[in-house]
């Protein structure tokens, strides 16, 4: 942070500290004090519910109050979850425990659930094939659900289980997202907010019908994003819809919950900038649940709760993109072997959709038995059972053989009706038994959750999730004593994630080869002939669910005003889902090609012919390269996190929340890997195949290391309606760096200027050039060989050997202590109207550091951001 940054964030927290001091000394008037309150003492952070697990609750004051435009900005709440502008033009993904958001493996592991109904992202399959995986505008493909959807406005609470969840919940590894939607009793409620770039707007009603105990709430909302104005092609709307109806009876409750939306993304002009060319995406939703109690209260049972859910997507990408002087030859024949290809237009447009509509479906029931089995021993046992289905039933990807897009050669148009619904039958039972053992008392929650995955694509055997929450309350005294509480937690679990469409049911690989062109436009004669080579091996039949085990250790206190929560957690991912490149020798001809005008080729079933005589040919043998899902990633992560209520100061009215986290994420990818150097050799293609264990960078593990604090200075005064936070981030440590562990002694090692393999250690050498190996190689027959150091100095094998591209790619990123300030306003006018301001990195804070691996500069902290919202019941 350069010494300008500091002078205005010092100065600003010295400055609003006197704000704080001044109207805490305002006189008191000495009357009923209660008459002149308009606004309650709220609680705007995130806090841990009295239970054995750790988990963090939002409710709607914190809701309001942070001014979020998606639920990804409630993540900023848990502690060590750095800040972040919100930015709706992008996909927004929840993580936990993550070192930064775009972590598609923590993403796709977190399970976010609204109204009891899961948020399911496993039957998106809006990609161009595995090879096109972020070849589509916005598409949250191969990672957690689209969280946009989800506008805050008809959110009224939120839970973040972050250590190891009830046994009702699976189909997860990183945690649990539970999104409770607004379903009460409410005045008209209409907000407006605006930003820089963002335009929001909500309406709401919860009403009673009926004289019998009967509630609807209605809302609706709408959301427009452009990040630079000046662009109106490159946007993003959303517009929400909720409808919630409760009812209770006598001996039952039931609650229907209907929520839609609809968002589209406009990506401005394609890849060259030409008047017609567009990128859309377009998301449309549809959820219900139905879910209620019946009380039974029997001996045997106490209560059964049923729920049903329903959610129908519709999700189509579209583009189109002008390409120009391709002169190109290809064919989408999916038959291998030889086949007539096609003459592309010089210039053309490509039009592209990919339509996907996911259906998923679940119901479940639970029976509970509450009971007290001895004087002081209470016991809640649960058993239920629950059945879901999924699927796509979408067009899939459709264009247009003669004017195709050229990026994707490798795919072929198919319909996502063509794959079958993916059934999942779980069974779960769990006891929670709260004892007391003198001044002591115990809880124990211990389940076990069984999943049997049925699909025609893989026959699994069924996952077992056992898990286990000790909480250990040791003090719990009265207030008038300085040690109020002290409790310690301890929990162990196994969370299984299921495996998403596009990982069980790839479509086919095809690999184009030229073997034949001839043109003559004068005489109206032309023939190109193409090679195709489909394979179905992009199925992997060896895949297997990722697992984490989660073991944590956690203390509670309360020592007079000051409450603390500290937890140590560790976990550890296995057979998590990647996806590597596999390789495939086949044979082809290419014939001898004709110059002269006037020829007649023909394409007959013995090759072709020219005037009625074989063409000569060559053999050759050469690689098709694809892609197959696989269980590459392996995530080791541990840390502490932390929370400290420091209590209420009285004469500032203000109190201090201070939360944060150290996190230590190793995350390594042990796939095995192919590359083909796409090179000739006299004349014909390179004849071996390289295999490694690591990726382009000759790396396969990233290292990140992160200490941060969050301190919350909330001010509040009931008697003028006032609320305002102000929030310091410090980030102490922040660390990262690229490393190679290799599984099959295969190091990295240094050369010199002469390519000769020298001493050192290349991890923290800045000198020299890195080098590795394949494990393997694989010769044109298909066979598939051990890679020795030797074959390193081989001129037949040089081209296998990978280089890091810099001699600093494995130094260790290290920033430095940096911070930001955040401020938010909260204020009442009269019974009706309240307005707010947000500001992050209000006083600018942007630091440039130095990146010893790239050897460039890189800002630290977002940029500043700024909005204002009003809120009006009636």
């Amino acid at each position: 942070m350069n010494k300008y940054s500091q002078v205005k964030t010092w100065c600003a927290i010295f400055f609003l500290l006197c704000s704080l001091f001044i109207n805490g000394q305002e006189k008191t008037i000495p009357t009923d004090t209660l008459s002149n309150i308009r606004l309650r003492e709220v609680i705007v952070t995130a806090t841990q519910p009295n239970t054995p697990g750790t988990s963090s609750v939002i409710g709607q004051d914190a809701i309001r109050h942070i001014q979020a435009t998606d639920l990804s900005d409630l993540s900023q709440l848990l502690p060590g979850v750095l800040t972040r502008n919100p930015d709706l033009n992008t996909p927004a993904v929840f993580t936990i425990r993550s070192a930064t958001y775009e972590n598609a493996t923590n993403a796709l592991g977190t399970a976010i659930l609204v109204d009891g109904i899961r948020m399911n992202n496993n039957m998106n399959m809006q990609q161009m094939g595995l090879e096109g995986q972020s070849s589509l505008l916005n598409s949250s493909v191969l990672s957690g659900f689209d969280i946009r959807s989800l506008s805050p406005a008809s959110i009224e609470s939120v839970e973040v289980i972050r250590g190891i969840p009830s046994a009702r919940y699976g189909d997860a590894t990183s945690g649990v997202v539970l999104v409770n939607s607004k379903a009460g009793l409410q005045p008209y409620t209409v907000g407006l907010r605006f930003t820089a770039t963002e335009k929001l707007a909500s309406i709401s009603k919860g009403m009673a019908i009926g004289n019998h105990g009967g509630i609807l709430h209605l809302g609706a909302d709408y959301a427009l994003s452009a990040q630079d104005p000046r662009i109106p092609e490159q946007a993003f709307q959303r517009l929400g819809i909720q409808i919630a109806h409760s009812k209770d009876f006598p001996t039952a409750s039931l609650r229907f919950n209907l929520r839609g939306y609809w968002m589209r993304d406009k990506g401005g002009y394609g890849r060259n900038s030409v008047d017609g060319e567009f990128q859309k995406a377009f998301n449309r939703g549809l959820s219900f649940s139905a879910n209620g109690q019946w009380n039974l209260n029997k001996s045997w049972i106490s209560n059964l709760e049923y729920r049903a859910g329903l959610t129908y997507g519709y999700q189509k990408n579209e583009s189109s993109t002008y390409y120009s002087g391709t002169q190109q030859v290809t064919t989408y024949t999916r038959q291998p072997g030889e086949q007539a290809g096609i003459f592309l237009a010089p210039n053309y447009f490509s039009h592209l959709s990919v339509e996907g509509k996911p259906i998923y479906a679940d119901m479940s029931l639970t029976a509970n038995l509450r009971n007290t089995l001895y004087n002081n021993v209470y016991n809640h046992f649960l058993l239920g059972m629950e059945i879901s289905t999924e699927g796509n039933r979408g067009e899939g990807i459709v264009f247009d053989p003669l004017q195709p897009p050229l990026e994707m050669i490798q795919v072929r148009s198919r319909s996502f009706r063509s794959i079958p619904f993916v059934n999942h039958y779980t069974t779960f039972a769990e006891d929670k038994v709260s004892f007391h053992m003198g001044k002591m008392r115990t809880e124990l929650q211990a389940g076990l959750r069984i999943t049997q995955l049925q699909t025609k694509a893989l026959h699994y055997t069924p996952a077992v999730d056992p898990r286990i929450n000790l909480k250990q309350i040791l003090v719990e005294q009265n207030k008038d004593a300085m040690l109020k509480h002290l409790s310690i937690r301890a929990g162990w679990g196994l969370m299984h994630k299921m495996p998403v469409l596009t990982y069980l049911y790839p479509d086919k690989s095809y690999t184009d080869k030229n073997c034949f062109t001839y043109n003559d436009m004068e005489n109206g004669e032309r023939l190109t002939v193409m090679h195709t080579f489909a394979t179905g091996r992009t199925f992997n039949p060896k895949l297997r669910l990722p697992v984490n085990q989660k073991l944590e250790l956690g203390l509670n206190l309360q020592i007079g005003q000051v409450e603390a929560d500290i937890v140590w957690f560790r976990e550890h991912l296995r057979n998590g889902f990647s996806t590597s490149e596999q390789v495939e020798p086949f044979t082809y001809r290419r014939y001898d090609p004709l110059f002269s005008k006037g020829e007649h080729p023909e394409l007959t079933s013995d090759g072709v012919i020219n005037n009625g005589q074989p063409l000569p040919y060559t053999t050759y043998t050469t690689f098709a390269t694809y892609t197959s899902p696989d269980n590459g990633i392996e995530q080791l992560k541990q840390g502490i996190e932390y929370t400290f209520d420091m209590g209420h100061w009285d004469l500032l009215h203000t109190s201090l929340f201070i939360s944060g986290s150290y996190l230590n994420l190793h995350e390594k990818n042990t796939a095995l890997s192919a590359r083909y150097p796409q090179i000739e050799v006299n004349g014909k293609p390179y004849p071996y195949v390289g295999i490694y264990e690591t990726n382009s960078f000759a790396a396969n593990l990233k290292v990140w290391q992160q200490f941060s604090t969050r301190f919350q200075f909330i001010t509040q005064l009931p008697r003028i309606g006032l609320i305002t936070t102000l929030t310091l981030q410090a980030v102490w440590m922040d660390k990262q760096r690229r490393g190679m562990e290799s599984n099959y002694n295969n190091p990295v090692y240094l050369i010199d200027d002469n390519g000769n393999r020298i001493d050192g250690d290349p991890m923290t050498d800045t000198e020299h050039q890195k080098r590795i190996n394949p494990v393997y190689y694989m010769d044109s027959e298909g066979v598939q060989h051990l890679f020795t150091p030797e074959m390193a100095n081989d001129k037949r094998f040089a081209d296998l050997v990978l280089t890091t591209g810099t001699p600093t790619a494995f130094l260790t990123d290290s920033f430095g202590p940096y911070f930001l300030l955040n401020l938010r306003v909260t204020k009442e006018i009269g019974r009706y109207v309240s307005v707010a301001f947000c500001a992050n990195n209000f006083t600018q804070s942007n630091p440039k550091k130095y990146t010893c691996s790239t050897q460039q500069y890189t800002i630290q902290n977002p940029g500043l951001y700024y909005g204002a919202e009003i809120m009006i019941r009636f």
